[in-house]
């Protein structure tokens, strides 16, 4: 798919996008729900950000028992100082899931504050999002950070990246909201490598990491008072209909069944049928859980483990004040 540039108030979003998402969806959802033998039934949990899904997450961000986005502000406002000396002048700076920007706009102010010249490039998989968010910035109030929108996926960005065109400059890649933790482990080092492979001596990543193992302060997170993050699950299922162009998936049919996995240190959410169903001629029986969601949580030894395995050197580190997330 050949670059597309739209304006919004003076900033360039560039479609990066090399294959239809939507058509890979569909092959994942029919995959996930009709796996080989032995591997247990899932959905995408691309499903989840639609528009609307974007919409309901920012509402979750908002509240309280939602600590990672209050947590992951914490640091920033604690250490943009110290992260943006990490920042080399004349830099790139890519934010991988970009969404609301009211958090990285607190490092963005503070390179605006020293004067360090840097190109701030947001990637979302959303063209209204990118669109909306930009529009909610003051960008005429910054004289040394620029503002670029990417609409493409994580897979997009690496090949964006591997363009020289693109790459004159010293590169920090950087991911500050909980994405890592959407991979299981060993798929976040993969991830991660796709990245390192790419850096050279002046680049460098800044990721954050929910670093949380209290059982029941992670379960509220997931399961608010409210029942916004129920309906920002059951969206995944009026998504997946949307995609497949019929109603795959009634919403009376399915639970959401979620849990924290002690052992492991992830959060784990399910759909789950209350009666016998079938969809595209795959039964599936009551009670069964699809995987859709995984949260991973990182202790010190699981983030030294994770930058050993992604072949990333320790750099410095930055938390908050509860000790659980990490910089």
């Amino acid at each position: 798919m050949s670059p597309l540039a739209v304006s919004t108030k003076k900033v360039d979003i560039v479609d990066i996008r090399q294959n239809d998402v939507g058509f890979s969806l569909t092959n994942d959802i029919h995959g996930g729900i009709d796996p080989p033998a032995g591997v247990r039934r899932s959905m995408p949990t691309m499903l989840l950000y639609d528009t609307k899904g974007l919409n309901l997450f920012e509402e979750i961000t908002y509240l309280d028992e939602y600590y990672p986005t209050n947590a992951e502000i914490e640091v920033l406002e604690t250490h943009a100082k110290r992260i943006a000396e990490w920042i080399p002048n004349n830099g790139q700076l890519l934010e991988l899931g970009s969404g609301n920007l009211r958090k990285i706009e607190i490092l963005l102010r503070e390179l605006e504050r020293v004067g360090k010249h840097v190109d701030y490039y947001a990637l979302d998989l959303s063209l209204s999002e990118l669109q909306r968010t930009f529009s909610e910035v003051s960008i005429e109030g910054y004289a040394h950070v620029g503002f670029h929108g990417l609409h493409g996926t994580y897979d997009d960005a690496v090949a964006w990246l591997r363009n020289p065109e693109n790459r004159k400059r010293p590169a920090v890649i950087l991911s500050m909201g909980s994405s890592l933790g959407n991979f299981n482990r060993s798929d976040a080092s993969v991830f991660l490598s796709q990245f390192a492979d790419l850096l050279g001596p002046s680049d460098l990543m800044v990721l954050g990491l929910d670093a949380c193992k209290d059982p029941d302060k992670v379960y509220r997170a997931y399961n608010d008072s409210k029942g916004i993050t129920k309906q920002f699950y059951e969206n995944g299922l009026l998504h997946a209909n949307k995609v497949l162009g019929y109603e795959a998936f009634k919403l009376a049919e399915w639970d959401v069944v979620t849990g924290y996995n002690v052992a492991e240190g992830y959060h784990e959410a399910f759909y789950s049928p209350k009666q016998d169903v079938t969809i595209n001629s795959v039964f599936i029986p009551q009670g069964e859980k699809l995987i859709f969601e995984e949260a991973y949580k990182y202790d010190a030894q699981e983030r030294e483990q994770l930058w050993k395995d992604a072949r990333l050197i320790h750099g410095a580190e930055f938390g908050n004040s509860s000790d659980d997330y990490r910089a």
